[in-house]
Protein backbone atom coordinates (compact mmCIF):
# COMPACT_ATOMS: atom_id res chain seq x y z
CA UNK A 1 0.00 0.00 0.00
CA UNK A 2 1.56 3.38 -0.85
CA UNK A 3 2.42 5.69 1.98
CA UNK A 4 0.05 8.47 1.42
CA UNK A 5 -2.49 5.38 1.21
CA UNK A 6 -1.74 4.82 4.67
CA UNK A 7 -0.51 6.85 6.81
CA UNK A 8 1.23 5.12 9.36
CA UNK A 9 3.51 3.11 7.17
CA UNK A 10 5.55 6.87 6.83
CA UNK A 11 5.10 7.38 10.92
CA UNK A 12 7.39 6.39 13.18
CA UNK A 13 6.19 3.35 13.71
CA UNK A 14 7.16 2.25 10.46
CA UNK A 15 10.58 3.91 9.81
CA UNK A 16 13.86 2.01 11.22
CA UNK A 17 17.00 3.58 12.21
CA UNK A 18 18.94 6.01 11.68
CA UNK A 19 15.66 8.04 10.45
CA UNK A 20 13.71 6.48 12.81
CA UNK A 21 16.28 8.08 16.08
CA UNK A 22 16.11 11.73 14.20
CA UNK A 23 12.22 11.89 13.88
CA UNK A 24 11.98 9.94 17.82
CA UNK A 25 14.33 12.49 18.83
CA UNK A 26 11.89 15.39 17.26
CA UNK A 27 9.04 14.63 18.33
CA UNK A 28 9.75 13.04 22.03
CA UNK A 29 9.43 16.08 23.16
CA UNK A 30 6.00 16.51 23.19
CA UNK A 31 6.18 13.72 25.57
CA UNK A 32 8.05 14.89 28.45
CA UNK A 33 7.48 14.68 31.88
CA UNK A 34 7.44 18.42 32.66
CA UNK A 35 4.72 18.31 29.28
CA UNK A 36 2.63 15.65 30.86
CA UNK A 37 2.43 16.85 34.03
CA UNK A 38 1.12 20.45 32.98
CA UNK A 39 -1.88 18.05 31.54
CA UNK A 40 -2.78 16.41 34.18
CA UNK A 41 -5.18 18.79 36.08
CA UNK A 42 -6.65 20.20 32.59
CA UNK A 43 -7.58 16.09 32.09
CA UNK A 44 -8.73 15.70 35.83
CA UNK A 45 -10.84 18.64 35.83
CA UNK A 46 -12.20 17.36 31.75
CA UNK A 47 -13.14 14.09 33.38
CA UNK A 48 -14.71 15.78 36.32
CA UNK A 49 -17.42 17.98 34.08
CA UNK A 50 -17.84 14.81 31.77
CA UNK A 51 -19.08 12.81 34.65
CA UNK A 52 -20.44 15.54 36.48
CA UNK A 53 -23.44 15.78 33.59
CA UNK A 54 -23.75 11.72 33.65
CA UNK A 55 -26.77 10.86 35.44
CA UNK A 56 -27.73 6.86 36.30
CA UNK A 57 -26.51 4.33 33.92
CA UNK A 58 -23.14 5.74 32.08
CA UNK A 59 -22.07 5.23 28.18
CA UNK A 60 -18.24 5.03 28.94
CA UNK A 61 -17.80 5.33 25.57
CA UNK A 62 -19.21 8.60 24.67
CA UNK A 63 -19.00 10.08 28.17
CA UNK A 64 -15.10 9.42 28.39
CA UNK A 65 -14.20 7.20 26.11
CA UNK A 66 -13.84 9.21 22.67
CA UNK A 67 -14.27 12.57 24.75
CA UNK A 68 -11.19 12.45 26.76
CA UNK A 69 -8.51 11.39 24.95
CA UNK A 70 -9.61 13.75 21.96
CA UNK A 71 -9.79 16.58 23.81
CA UNK A 72 -6.37 15.79 25.40
CA UNK A 73 -4.99 15.32 21.94
CA UNK A 74 -6.43 18.37 20.76
CA UNK A 75 -5.07 20.58 23.94
CA UNK A 76 -1.65 18.96 23.16
CA UNK A 77 -1.61 19.95 19.63
CA UNK A 78 -2.89 23.30 20.18
CA UNK A 79 -5.96 22.77 18.27
CA UNK A 80 -9.38 24.71 18.90
CA UNK A 81 -11.82 22.64 20.71
CA UNK A 82 -14.58 23.27 18.06
CA UNK A 83 -12.71 21.08 15.49
CA UNK A 84 -12.92 17.88 17.93
CA UNK A 85 -15.93 16.53 16.21
CA UNK A 86 -14.17 16.53 13.34
CA UNK A 87 -11.07 14.07 14.58
CA UNK A 88 -13.78 12.10 16.22
CA UNK A 89 -14.74 11.29 12.32
CA UNK A 90 -11.32 11.03 10.87
CA UNK A 91 -10.21 8.77 13.51
CA UNK A 92 -13.08 6.52 13.11
CA UNK A 93 -12.39 6.77 9.03
CA UNK A 94 -8.94 6.35 9.01
CA UNK A 95 -8.51 3.57 11.83
CA UNK A 96 -11.55 1.44 10.29
CA UNK A 97 -9.31 1.40 6.69
CA UNK A 98 -6.05 1.32 8.52
CA UNK A 99 -6.88 -1.81 11.14
CA UNK A 100 -8.18 -3.45 8.45
CA UNK A 101 -6.61 -6.85 6.54
CA UNK A 102 -9.18 -6.08 3.26
CA UNK A 103 -9.49 -3.40 0.54
CA UNK A 104 -13.46 -2.41 1.42
CA UNK A 105 -13.86 0.18 -0.90
CA UNK A 106 -16.42 1.68 1.12
CA UNK A 107 -13.70 1.90 3.93
CA UNK A 108 -11.13 2.87 1.28
CA UNK A 109 -13.61 5.90 0.09
CA UNK A 110 -14.18 7.57 3.68
CA UNK A 111 -10.43 7.04 4.61
CA UNK A 112 -9.05 8.95 1.56
CA UNK A 113 -11.94 11.41 2.18
CA UNK A 114 -10.97 11.69 5.93
CA UNK A 115 -7.08 11.57 4.97
CA UNK A 116 -6.88 14.34 2.42
CA UNK A 117 -9.81 16.81 5.11
CA UNK A 118 -7.07 16.09 7.78
CA UNK A 119 -4.43 16.72 6.16
CA UNK A 120 -5.76 19.86 4.34
CA UNK A 121 -6.34 21.05 7.77
CA UNK A 122 -3.39 20.37 9.53
CA UNK A 123 -1.52 21.87 6.86
CA UNK A 124 -3.45 25.27 7.35
CA UNK A 125 -2.31 25.35 10.87
CA UNK A 126 1.48 24.51 10.26
CA UNK A 127 1.12 27.50 7.83
CA UNK A 128 -0.26 29.52 10.82
CA UNK A 129 1.90 28.08 13.47
CA UNK A 130 4.94 29.51 11.22
CA UNK A 131 3.96 32.83 10.95
CA UNK A 132 2.36 32.83 14.39
CA UNK A 133 3.65 30.26 17.15
CA UNK A 134 1.69 29.36 20.12
CA UNK A 135 2.77 27.32 23.05
CA UNK A 136 1.85 24.32 21.58
CA UNK A 137 3.43 21.23 20.43
CA UNK A 138 3.26 21.79 16.82
CA UNK A 139 4.84 25.31 17.33
CA UNK A 140 7.67 23.30 19.31
CA UNK A 141 8.11 21.02 16.32
CA UNK A 142 7.77 23.63 13.78
CA UNK A 143 10.84 24.96 15.48
CA UNK A 144 13.22 22.07 16.57
CA UNK A 145 16.38 21.93 14.57
CA UNK A 146 18.84 19.43 16.71
CA UNK A 147 21.46 18.17 14.81
CA UNK A 148 20.38 20.72 12.39
CA UNK A 149 17.25 18.50 11.19
CA UNK A 150 13.86 19.42 11.31
CA UNK A 151 10.56 17.84 10.36
CA UNK A 152 9.06 18.40 6.68
CA UNK A 153 5.25 18.75 6.45
CA UNK A 154 4.56 15.62 5.27
CA UNK A 155 6.62 14.11 8.44
CA UNK A 156 4.67 16.41 11.21
CA UNK A 157 1.55 15.53 9.10
CA UNK A 158 2.70 11.73 10.05
CA UNK A 159 3.24 12.10 13.80
CA UNK A 160 0.08 14.34 13.92
CA UNK A 161 -2.08 11.40 12.64
CA UNK A 162 -0.61 8.95 14.13
CA UNK A 163 -0.95 10.74 17.65
CA UNK A 164 -4.33 11.41 16.70
CA UNK A 165 -4.99 7.37 16.31
CA UNK A 166 -3.39 6.00 18.68
CA UNK A 167 -4.05 9.11 20.92
CA UNK A 168 -7.38 8.54 20.34
CA UNK A 169 -8.39 5.10 19.66
CA UNK A 170 -5.81 3.09 21.67
CA UNK A 171 -6.78 5.03 24.78
CA UNK A 172 -10.39 4.81 24.69
CA UNK A 173 -9.85 1.01 24.37
CA UNK A 174 -7.31 0.87 27.05
CA UNK A 175 -10.24 2.50 29.26
CA UNK A 176 -13.27 0.31 27.78
CA UNK A 177 -11.04 -2.82 28.86
CA UNK A 178 -10.10 -1.72 32.16
CA UNK A 179 -14.21 -0.81 33.05
CA UNK A 180 -14.81 -4.60 31.61
CA UNK A 181 -12.36 -6.23 33.71
CA UNK A 182 -12.71 -4.23 37.13
CA UNK A 183 -16.56 -5.44 36.34
CA UNK A 184 -15.86 -9.06 35.89
CA UNK A 185 -14.14 -8.99 38.86
CA UNK A 186 -15.78 -7.56 41.74
CA UNK A 187 -12.66 -8.11 44.02
CA UNK A 188 -10.24 -6.35 41.50
CA UNK A 189 -12.81 -3.63 41.89
CA UNK A 190 -13.12 -3.62 45.58
CA UNK A 191 -9.14 -3.04 46.09
CA UNK A 192 -8.93 0.48 44.39
CA UNK A 193 -11.23 2.20 46.06
CA UNK A 194 -9.61 1.41 49.59
CA UNK A 195 -6.50 2.26 48.23
CA UNK A 196 -6.73 4.26 45.23
CA UNK A 197 -2.64 3.63 45.07
CA UNK A 198 -3.48 0.32 43.33
CA UNK A 199 -5.07 1.65 39.99
CA UNK A 200 -2.06 2.19 38.60
CA UNK A 201 -1.39 -1.59 39.21
CA UNK A 202 -4.88 -2.79 37.61
CA UNK A 203 -4.13 -0.45 34.91
CA UNK A 204 -0.99 -2.54 33.87
CA UNK A 205 -2.87 -6.03 34.43
CA UNK A 206 -5.36 -4.80 31.97
CA UNK A 207 -2.98 -3.80 29.49
CA UNK A 208 -1.12 -7.68 29.84
CA UNK A 209 -4.87 -9.45 30.42
CA UNK A 210 -6.53 -7.54 27.35
CA UNK A 211 -4.62 -5.04 25.89
CA UNK A 212 -5.92 -1.83 23.91
CA UNK A 213 -4.26 -3.61 20.43
CA UNK A 214 -4.47 -7.19 19.82
CA UNK A 215 -1.97 -7.98 17.41
CA UNK A 216 0.42 -5.13 14.80
CA UNK A 217 1.43 -5.80 11.17
CA UNK A 218 4.99 -5.14 10.50
CA UNK A 219 6.85 -5.48 7.09
CA UNK A 220 10.16 -8.09 7.36
CA UNK A 221 13.44 -5.83 6.00
CA UNK A 222 15.98 -9.06 5.81
CA UNK A 223 14.96 -12.78 5.38
CA UNK A 224 13.92 -14.49 8.89
CA UNK A 225 13.25 -17.45 10.63
CA UNK A 226 9.98 -17.53 13.40
CA UNK A 227 9.29 -20.80 14.86
CA UNK A 228 10.65 -22.67 11.86
CA UNK A 229 9.16 -20.99 9.26
CA UNK A 230 11.40 -19.25 6.47
CA UNK A 231 9.95 -15.38 5.82
CA UNK A 232 11.33 -13.59 3.10
CA UNK A 233 11.79 -10.00 2.80
CA UNK A 234 9.23 -7.78 2.39
CA UNK A 235 6.76 -9.92 3.83
CA UNK A 236 3.91 -8.68 5.89
CA UNK A 237 3.50 -10.53 9.69
CA UNK A 238 1.30 -10.25 12.45
CA UNK A 239 2.53 -10.26 15.94
CA UNK A 240 -0.16 -11.16 18.32
CA UNK A 241 0.59 -8.96 21.35
CA UNK A 242 -2.74 -10.60 22.61
CA UNK A 243 -1.05 -14.24 23.12
CA UNK A 244 2.45 -12.62 23.90
CA UNK A 245 1.11 -11.39 27.01
CA UNK A 246 -0.29 -14.90 28.09
CA UNK A 247 3.03 -16.70 27.11
CA UNK A 248 3.09 -18.71 30.20
CA UNK A 249 7.14 -18.94 30.33
CA UNK A 250 6.69 -14.84 31.23
CA UNK A 251 3.42 -14.76 33.23
CA UNK A 252 2.34 -17.24 35.84
CA UNK A 253 -1.18 -18.00 35.40
CA UNK A 254 -1.60 -15.84 32.41
CA UNK A 255 -5.17 -16.55 32.04
CA UNK A 256 -6.11 -15.01 35.28
CA UNK A 257 -6.90 -11.29 35.58
CA UNK A 258 -4.57 -10.51 38.67
CA UNK A 259 -4.27 -6.71 39.38
CA UNK A 260 -1.40 -7.74 42.42
CA UNK A 261 0.34 -9.50 40.09
CA UNK A 262 3.83 -8.23 40.22
CA UNK A 263 4.85 -5.78 36.84
CA UNK A 264 5.98 -7.82 34.07
CA UNK A 265 7.00 -7.57 30.64
CA UNK A 266 3.93 -6.82 28.87
CA UNK A 267 4.35 -6.35 25.19
CA UNK A 268 0.91 -3.48 25.00
CA UNK A 269 2.83 -0.42 24.11
CA UNK A 270 5.67 -2.35 21.57
CA UNK A 271 9.32 -3.05 22.59
CA UNK A 272 12.58 -1.45 21.68
CA UNK A 273 12.97 1.86 19.79
CA UNK A 274 9.30 1.74 18.58
CA UNK A 275 7.72 1.54 22.17
CA UNK A 276 4.94 3.80 22.49
CA UNK A 277 6.17 7.78 22.99
CA UNK A 278 2.23 8.46 24.49
CA UNK A 279 2.35 5.49 27.11
CA UNK A 280 2.45 7.71 29.82
CA UNK A 281 0.29 10.03 28.83
CA UNK A 282 -2.48 7.12 28.36
CA UNK A 283 -1.83 5.67 31.63
CA UNK A 284 -2.51 8.41 33.21
CA UNK A 285 -5.81 9.53 31.21
CA UNK A 286 -6.90 6.29 32.35
CA UNK A 287 -5.71 6.22 35.74
CA UNK A 288 -7.72 9.53 36.26
CA UNK A 289 -10.40 8.31 34.77
CA UNK A 290 -11.09 5.13 37.05
CA UNK A 291 -10.47 6.72 40.25
CA UNK A 292 -12.99 9.18 39.68
CA UNK A 293 -15.71 6.28 37.79
CA UNK A 294 -14.84 4.59 41.47
CA UNK A 295 -15.98 7.89 43.22
CA UNK A 296 -18.53 8.56 40.64
CA UNK A 297 -20.29 4.54 41.21
CA UNK A 298 -19.58 3.41 44.71
CA UNK A 299 -21.74 0.14 44.47
CA UNK A 300 -21.33 -3.16 42.07
CA UNK A 301 -20.22 -2.30 38.01
CA UNK A 302 -22.35 -4.01 35.93
CA UNK A 303 -21.92 -3.93 32.22
CA UNK A 304 -25.50 -3.06 31.23
CA UNK A 305 -25.45 -2.48 27.61
CA UNK A 306 -22.31 -3.35 25.48
CA UNK A 307 -21.96 -3.51 21.13
CA UNK A 308 -19.23 -5.72 20.08
CA UNK A 309 -17.37 -5.88 16.15
CA UNK A 310 -14.71 -8.08 15.03
CA UNK A 311 -11.49 -6.72 14.04
CA UNK A 312 -8.66 -9.10 12.64
CA UNK A 313 -6.87 -9.25 15.78
CA UNK A 314 -9.61 -8.87 18.36
CA UNK A 315 -12.72 -7.77 19.23
CA UNK A 316 -13.54 -4.06 19.43
CA UNK A 317 -16.09 -2.83 21.56
CA UNK A 318 -18.45 -0.06 19.90
CA UNK A 319 -20.91 1.00 22.59
CA UNK A 320 -20.50 0.34 26.55
CA UNK A 321 -23.04 1.47 29.31
CA UNK A 322 -22.21 0.83 32.94
CA UNK A 323 -24.79 0.70 35.72
CA UNK A 324 -24.15 0.29 39.79
CA UNK A 325 -26.31 0.28 42.90
CA UNK A 326 -25.04 2.70 45.07
CA UNK A 327 -26.95 1.16 47.49
CA UNK A 328 -24.79 -2.11 47.74
CA UNK A 329 -21.59 -2.23 49.36
CA UNK A 330 -19.12 -4.23 47.92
Amino acid sequence: MPHRDNPLLGSLAAIDPPRHHVLRRLVSRAFTPRAIQTLLPWITDTVRAQLAEADGELDVIGRLGYPLPVRTITALLGIEPVRQPDFVRWTEAITSFAGSFTQDPARQAEFRTARTELAEYFREVFADRRTHPRDDVISVLLAAEPDGSRLTDDELLDFCTLLLINGHETTKTLLVNTVLCLSAHPDALARPRTDPGLVPGAIEEVLRFLPPIGGTDRFTTGPARIAGHAIDTGQRVIAMIVSANRDPRVFTEPDRFRPDRAPGEHLAFGHGVHFCLGAHLARHQVAIAVRALLNRMPGPWSVSRIDTARTPVGIDVLDLALATDPAVTE
